[in-house]
């Protein structure tokens, strides 16, 4: 008997119950993932609004108001220009040794204004001098360091600041005329603002001024770190100063005043935060609320720079005052100024000289010197800037120089372009940032082979080696490199940062593109807690719609000469395609042991070299080892010096014209006065590393030393052709 056919039992064209088991167990673990994003999107958008309202309203800075405006005539300010004051330097000296670090660099146990009011409150009033003196202690009177430290401070619209007084009360007004001393119209001219008081005390004798433009997340206000950066900046030139009078008889006289720029870079009041929850916690809280603020803060910058670009001409014509003859004064050699911007500092001063700087070179002739643009030299510290603001000058020098022969261009034409700028020109614009990778256009896979080659068979076989070779992770500037392409929406370099992140954590040798060891493979472990890094990295790098032009998302120091397709590292015979970006490097003399931050209170005594270095950017310009024309001269290859020559030393610091190793000739002159240098860990660590004494003196050495050999000249001003206008 046949078996009975099986009955099919399950529904037509329904699916079997196991798949739809399976979509409703798959539809459940959607809808618990669905969930958690939006949990994490609202979670991540409550906290950004959280930053927001603290950085707007819980801890937010005054939008008007300044920190440093007691008139100089109070008693209580007049006591101290008359006196000084030491307390940022009592210290004990075994407690001022002991500096420890943190992740923004040394923390000094002096020099803090919090420190001195808490022990004695009246402190918090004496600050607010807009004029001061200071005095660094010393073991023995005769190294005692002094200076003056005043204050130019502008709100959002780059307007000064009134002199104001305090009643009996304690109570802030504006100066009464028997202050101003107002029925006098023939007398002084009455000090109403930061910027009269500074003029009346540099109007006489000679005077070296170090002017200090914060950037990003600072002002003016008490216990701010960069106001005691500017007095660490101010004791060393004092210390400086009177090594040059012991070896020269140079700067004697000379009192050194310290300029302190201040606007309202910081939206939130870091400062309080950590004042109320302690160093570490409220610097941590401060930053996180401070991101949100960098989008209007660089606009408020460059709003500011009108302002302050003209208070600080208003300097020049005080320190360099011409005579009815046009003569210039009798402390024309002697009056210096050096100005410092750092981060948004540094794009203040870049957009407020841009345009002078590129008319100055379209009006420039051939043979002469390119005269100063600001004091006696602009230096920009980390600049948080566009690089387009630099490359636009080098685009008119560019168009006024010859550098290829054509069918119109001869040799002749090319070989003079040498000469636009004199032997003996002195830089006028030097902007320093730390830079993170080297060589400057990272090394390829040809260039691995040919150094393999070279190691074995060339007489250098050593250097050749080092080049190839990783090293650790440099110090570099975040800031700049990252997070300011990041806000201009240009996400490589933060895709590149997450790259280097995913070697360290599989242990690789090196960086992409930063030596020439081989990776090995990973190990499971390390593959596995690499991959949020690699995704990351990926992520960032394809991201749709990204702003890929990097003269507009990246900053001055961080825009490297593509290097040309043909050439090895140490070729210098082929121009880049487009010679616009980095000019010059910087690096540190470790092997002097000079790369040390001192504490405030033991500049006076420490074991600082600073010695005179007259004369050492012609001597390089012009030894027999450089390049034609000078091209590729180092601060550390000098032509001899002449017999019985004095103060001809070195600088404190390794200057270098090109980039070496970067496959290419040189993008400037060797006498071009802009420079753009990359500087390396051991001269410029990290955004705010610029606390090192040998950084300090290698930036001064270019203004109180004579460098070049080239007599002084004014700086750019079409003022200084006349006499001054006539005050009030």
């Amino acid at each position: 008997m046949a078996p009975e056919p099986e009955i099919d039992l399950r529904p037509k064209g329904r699916w079997p119950v196991s798949a739809i088991v399976f979509i409703g167990k798959a539809w459940r673990l959607l809808s618990g993932a669905t969930s958690t994003i939006v949990k994490v999107f609202f979670g991540f958008a409550l906290f950004i609004m959280g930053l927001f309202f603290l950085a707007n309203i819980a801890v937010s800075t005054p939008r008007v108001g300044a920190y440093r405006t007691l008139h100089p005539s109070l008693a209580i300010c007049q006591a101290g220009l008359d006196q000084g004051w030491t307390i940022l330097s009592e210290t004990d000296p075994a407690r001022a040794k002991t500096e420890t670090t943190d992740d923004n660099g040394c923390v000094d146990p002096s020099n803090d204004e919090d420190d001195a009011i808490a022990k004695d409150p009246a402190w918090a009033t004496r600050f607010r001098c807009a004029l001061q003196h200071h005095v660094v202690s010393s073991s023995t009177s005769a190294h005692t360091l002094d200076y003056y430290l005043g204050f130019l401070e502008f709100n959002e619209n780059g307007d000064p600041y009134p002199l104001i007084e305090t009643d009996d009360r304690g109570n802030d007004r504006p100066p009464v005329p028997d202050i101003l001393n107002l029925e006098h119209q023939a007398g002084p001219t009455p000090i109403i603002t930061q910027l009269d008081a500074l003029r009346n005390h540099l109007s006489q004798g000679s005077n070296y001024v170090i002017v200090f433009i914060h950037g990003w997340q600072h002002n003016a206000d008490i216990g701010d770190n960069n106001v005691a950066d500017v007095r660490h900046y101010a004791a060393h030139v004092a210390r400086f100063l009177k090594r040059r009078c012991e070896t020269e008889q140079l700067y004697c006289d000379t009192k050194v005043t310290a300029i302190y720029v201040g606007w309202r870079g910081a939206r939130v009041d870091e400062t309080a935060m950590r004042r109320r929850l302690g160093r570490d916690l409220g610097t941590t809280f401060g930053t996180l609320a401070a991101i949100t603020t960098l989008f209007d803060r660089k606009p408020v910058s460059e709003q500011v720079a009108p302002g302050a670009i003209s208070a600080l001409r208003a300097i020049e014509r005080t320190l360099w005052p011409t005579q009815p003859n046009g003569a210039p004064s009798p402390n024309f050699k002697t009056n210096k100024m050096i100005v410092f911007g750092h981060s948004l500092g540094g794009n203040m001063l870049a957009t407020g000289l841009q345009d002078d700087l590129v008319k100055m070179v379209h009006e420039h002739r051939s043979g002469t010197h390119v005269p100063p643009v600001l004091g006696n030299l602009v230096v920009l510290v980390n600049p948080a800037t566009e690089a387009a603001k630099w490359t636009a000058l080098q685009r008119v020098v560019w168009d006024r120089i010859p550098f290829h022969v054509d069918e119109v261009t001869s040799m002749d034409d090319v070989v003079s372009g040498h000469t636009f700028f004199t032997a003996d020109q002195k830089p006028i614009v030097v902007s320093v940032t730390s830079a993170l990778s080297f060589p400057p256009a990272d090394l390829r896979k040809s260039d691995c082979v040919w150094l393999a080659w070279k190691a074995k068979s060339s007489d250098k076989q050593e250097f050749y080696k080092k080049i190839g070779k990783g090293d650790d992770a440099p110090d570099y500037d975040w800031a700049t490199q990252e997070l300011f392409p990041t806000f201009k929406f240009d996400f490589r370099p933060l895709s590149l940062m997450f790259e280097r992140w995913e070697a360290a954590m599989q242990n690789q040798p090196h960086a992409p593109g930063q030596s020439c060891d081989l990776w090995h493979d990973p190990t499971p472990w390390e593959w596995v807690k690499s991959r949020p890094a690699h995704w990351l990295s990926l992520g960032f790098a394809t991201f749709p719609f990204q702003n890929t032009n990097q003269e507009m998302s990246h900053t001055i120091g961080h825009l490297d000469p593509p290097r040309p397709a043909d050439g090895f590292p140490t070729d210098f015979a082929y121009s880049s395609a487009a010679p616009f970006g980095t000019t010059h490097e910087l690096f540190g003399l470790s092997d002097r042991g000079k790369e040390m931050h001192h504490p405030y209170a033991t500049l006076a005594d420490a074991a600082i070299e600073c010695e005179p270095a007259n004369r050492w950017l012609i001597r390089a310009r012009k030894a027999e080892q450089v390049k034609p024309n000078g091209t590729f001269w180092d601060s550390q290859t000098l032509k001899p010096s002449e017999p019985n020559a004095v103060g001809e030393g070195a600088a404190a610091a390794e200057f270098r014209h090109g980039a070496r190793l970067s496959g290419a000739a040189a993008i400037t002159r060797a006498n071009d006065p802009f420079w753009n240098m990359r500087a390396y860990d051991t001269a410029l660590a990290r955004h705010d590393g610029y606390r090192l004494s040998s950084f300090i003196c290698a930036m001064n050495q270019l203004v109180m030393d004579d460098i070049t050999g080239a007599p002084p000249t004014l700086p750019s001003s079409e003022e200084q052709t006349g006499s001054l206008p006539t005050q009030p």
